[in-house]
């Protein structure tokens, strides 16, 4: 009963803190802020409030892509997090607008003081366009008796509406194409998805994805006339058991090594069991399918120096087109 109440206790806290949290930045939301400033000023009556918003942030999507403008929001709330105390209070309430609570007993000279300290460093940030540098106005309030949440926030923001717009006067917003930061999300994309240091031979695959890749395969059959063949390789002994563990794992390191060396780039292989692996070839016939199979058994028995009596057996089938679950439920019906 004890462990039960334990991890109900420990799933509402995980779910409460889910519930708090900005899911971008991993900062606390703008309802846990609110509910935790509260909680501050009920209990000691004294704070500051310094609220941050970056200017013209459409600018960093639109020219840079809107890829690098989240990592600019999550190192916005890195930067936030270090330059502040653990008991302070720091939240993204907005899309590029965020608050920091102090509860210090301290005047509006360090507020100030403290707010011009985080835009500098904030402004430091480098974007990969060279042309958009980051700028960040900033608004603070120092908590006065009676005060909540909304009345210390409305002070601050009024100094940083009054800041921007001084920022507006001397600064004029650069149109730019709006495909622009769709063509960075895609180069971006692109560097992050390729395959950079092409190894040579098949690309081995954990089982879980190798699986993904079969499914993916079975669907892209219904629209395509390619081949695509699975080929099952099992190590046994001479007598077609398996073989010790230790000759298991020894020959299983090599045949890895022939299989991978033995097939195409674009081919994908993996270990399926302690004595087994499974390789998809594709864009092959069934006598191609098996031709790769016995020039993978060569090369596994063409080392002599192995001293065992391993048998590789082999068995291809073709991947076939899977079929709707709807037509399925209706042939059975």
């Amino acid at each position: 009963m004890r462990e039960d109440i334990a991890k109900l206790k420990a799933e509402n806290e995980r779910l409460s803190r889910i519930a708090e949290t900005d899911w971008l930045t991993g900062l606390y939301n703008r309802g846990a802020v609110e509910k935790r400033v509260n909680q501050s000023l009920a209990k000691t009556g004294t704070g500051i409030m310094l609220v941050f918003d970056v200017d013209y942030f459409r600018q960093v999507n639109t020219r840079c892509g809107h890829i690098t403008g989240d990592h600019t929001l999550q190192e916005i709330a890195r930067i936030l997090r270090v330059m502040v105390l653990p008991r302070d209070i720091v939240a993204r309430i907005g899309g590029d607008e965020f608050v920091i609570f102090m509860p210090v007993n301290r005047d509006s000279h360090f507020a100030q003081e403290r707010s011009q300290q985080i835009k500098n460093r904030l402004a430091a940030i480098s974007l990969p366009d060279d042309a958009v540098m980051l700028s960040v106005s900033a608004g603070w309030a120092v908590a006065e008796e009676n005060d909540n949440y909304q009345s210390v926030f409305e002070r601050a923001d009024r100094i940083l509406l009054t800041a921007k717009q001084k920022w507006d006067e001397g600064e004029t917003e650069k149109s730019c194409p709006a495909n622009n930061g769709i063509e960075m999300d895609i180069k971006q994309i692109r560097e992050e998805l390729s395959e950079h240091d092409l190894i040579k031979g098949a690309y081995c695959q954990d089982y879980e994805t190798f699986k993904g890749i079969y499914r993916f395969m079975e669907r892209r059959l219904h629209r395509t006339k390619s081949n695509v063949y699975i080929i099952l390789f099992t190590l046994t002994n001479g007598e077609g058991d398996l073989t010790s563990l230790a000759d298991r794992e020894a020959g299983m390191g090599y045949l890895k090594d022939r299989i991978q060396g033995c097939l195409r780039s674009a081919d994908v292989f993996t270990q399926y069991s302690s004595g087994q692996f499974l390789v998809m070839v594709s864009d092959v016939t069934c006598e191609l399918a098996e031709m790769i199979a016995e020039r993978i058994e060569t090369a596994f028995y063409k080392d002599q120096k192995r001293g065992t009596e391993d048998l590789l057996l082999h068995h291809c089938y073709p991947l076939t087109p899977v079929r709707p679950a709807i037509t399925v439920r209706q042939e059975n019906a």
